[in-house]
C-alpha cells in the first residue's frame, strides 16, 4: 500500500525540503478504531503547523503507512519508511504489539521514535534509549483501576475479562498486583484468545461469580460484544469498569451501558481542561461530526512534541534530536498535564475515571468524572510484571 502524506498545500511556499516524519499506524485490522482517530488527530495539527509557517521554515510532513495491525507489517513499514523515505523519526502506532515491533527496529538503528497511544511497558523499559511513550504505562492502568475501586467500595469482588494482547496482559498484570494491597477479591479472571468474538458462556461464568465490579477489556469489537453480553446476562452497567474508553468504543457500548465507568486520559467531560483543549474538541467536533478522546488529544499533541524538540534541536539530525526530546520540558495545550520524559522515555503517571451519562447514537455521549490519580512509576515493579 502507498503511503499517505500529511502536509498542507501552504506549505509549499516554504522554504526547504520537508521534514519527513514516519507514521506508522492501524488503518485496517482489528485495531483501525484507533489507528483512525489517530490519523484524525494528528492531520489537524500537522495543519496547523505547516499553515503557521512550518518548522524551522519547512513543512512538517508525516508519511504515513498502514501497519494493518500486523506485527511484521509494522516492522517493515518502519524500515521501508527509514531507508526509502529518509525519515527523521518514527511515530504512529496506537496498538502495543505492533508499537514494540518498531520500538526493536528504531533503537538498533538509533531512530527517534515517538508512541502517541501505546502503553506496554517494555516500550520504555531500562535502557531504552531512542523511543519516548506519551502514554502512561498500561500496568500502573490497572494499579489506578484498584485504587479507584477501593476508594468507591472496600473489600469489593472483582472479576475480570480481558483479551490476550499486550495492552491487556499488562493492564491485568497491574491489577492483580494491586488488588490484594487495596484488599480487592479476584473473583474471575477470563482470558480470551485473539480473534474471540463470543463471550456467552464466560458471561454467564461472571454472573454466577456475583462481582461488584467487572473489569472488561477486549480487543476492538470484541470489547463491544464482551460489554453487551454481560449486560444481556444481567450485570448492571454500574459494575462494568473498562480500563480506557475512546468516543468510537463509547458509540459501540451504547446507551445500555449509561452508568458504567472508564479511565482515560482526555475527554470532553473532564474538570480540568484548557481553554486551548475546549477549543481543540469544538474544532475536531465540527469537523469529524463526533468528540475527540485521548487517542485524537494525544496524536494531535505529537505533532507539536515533534515541531518543539525539532526546533530546541536546531536541526534535523537524529541524535540531536533525541537529545532534544529527552531534556523536552512542556505541557499539552489541551489539558495542561506535564510532557517531560524520564531516563528511559517514560512520562508521568496519572489517570481520570469516567461515569457515562449519556450516548446520542453515534454523534455525542456525556460523561462526568468521578476520580482523578497520580503515582510514582516506582509504585509498582512494572517491568517484572510484564515478562
Amino acid at each position: 500500500m502507498g503511503a499517505l502524506v500529511l502536509c498542507s498545500t501552504s506549505a509549499l511556499a516554504q522554504a526547504g525540503a520537508p521534514i519527513k516524519v514516519g507514521f506508522v499506524t492501524e488503518l485496517t485490522g482489528s485495531w483501525a478504531f484507533f489507528g483512525n482517530s489517530c490519523v484524525a488527530g494528528l492531520k489537524m495539527a500537522s495543519d496547523e503547523i505547516n499553515k503557521a509557517g512550518g518548522v524551522l521554515k519547512r513543512p512538517l510532513e508525516f508519511v504515513i503507512r498502514d501497519n494493518q495491525t500486523n506485527s511484521s507489517q509494522a516492522l517493515a513499514s518502519a524500515r521501508n519508511l527509514d531507508i526509502n523515505d529518509k525519515v527523521v523519526a518514527l511515530s504512529g502506532p496506537t496498538n502495543s504489539d505492533m508499537s514494540l515491533a518498531v520500538y526493536g527496529y528504531a533503537e538498533q538503528e538509533k531512530l527517534p521514535y515517538l508512541v502517541p497511544v501505546a502503553a506496554f511497558p517494555d516500550l520504555t523499559k531500562p535502557g531504552t534509549r531512542y523511543t519516548f511513550r506519551i502514554e502512561p504505562d498500561a500496568a500502573g492502568w490497572g494499579y489506578a483501576i484498584a485504587k479507584y475501586i477501593e476508594q468507591r467500595k472496600p473489600g469489593a469482588k472483582v472479576a475480570m475479562m480481558h483479551s490476550d494482547a499486550a495492552l491487556m496482559r499488562a493492564i491485568t498484570a497491574g491489577f492483580r498486583y494491586q488488588a490484594p494491597r487495596s484488599k480487592l477479591n479476584i473473583v474471575a479472571d477470563i482470558l480470551f484468545p485473539q480473534g474471540a468474538s463470543d463471550a456467552t458462556v464466560q458471561a454467564a461464568q461472571v454472573k454466577s461469580a456475583n462481582p461488584d465490579y467487572v473489569i472488561v477489556s477486549g480487543a476492538g469489537a470484541f470489547d463491544n460484544v464482551m460489554t453487551n453480553q454481560l449486560l444481556d446476562m444481567g450485570i448492571k452497567p454500574g459494575q462494568i469498569i473498562h480500563p480506557f474508553g475512546i468516543t468510537t468504543q463509547v458509540f459501540g457500548w451504547g446507551s445500555r451501558s449509561v452508568g458504567s465507568i472508564y479511565g482515560t486520559f482526555f475527554d470532553q467531560g473532564l474538570d480540568s481542561l484548557t481553554k486551548e483543549g475546549k477549543n481543540f474538541i469544538s474544532r475536531f467536533d465540527a469537523a469529524n461530526g463526533r468528540p475527540p478522546s485521548y487517542v485524537e488529544n494525544y496524536c494531535y499533541v505529537t505533532p507539536y512534541i515533534f515541531k518543539e524538540a525539532i526546533e530546541a534541536a536546531g536541526s534535523v539530525d537524529r541524535e540531536q534530536l533525541r537529545n532534544a526530546l529527552s531534556r523536552l520540558n512542556t505541557k499539552e495545550s489541551t489539558s495542561g498535564i506535564p510532557i517531560v520524559f524520564d531516563k528511559n522515555g517514560a512520562r508521568k503517571e496519572y489517570m481520570y475515571f469516567m461515569e457515562l451519562e449519556s450516548v446520542n447514537g453515534k454523534r455525542n455521549y456525556q460523561s462526568k468524572q468521578r476520580f482523578y490519580i497520580e503515582w510514582d512509576p516506582e509504585v509498582i515493579p512494572v517491568y517484572e510484571l510484564v515478562k
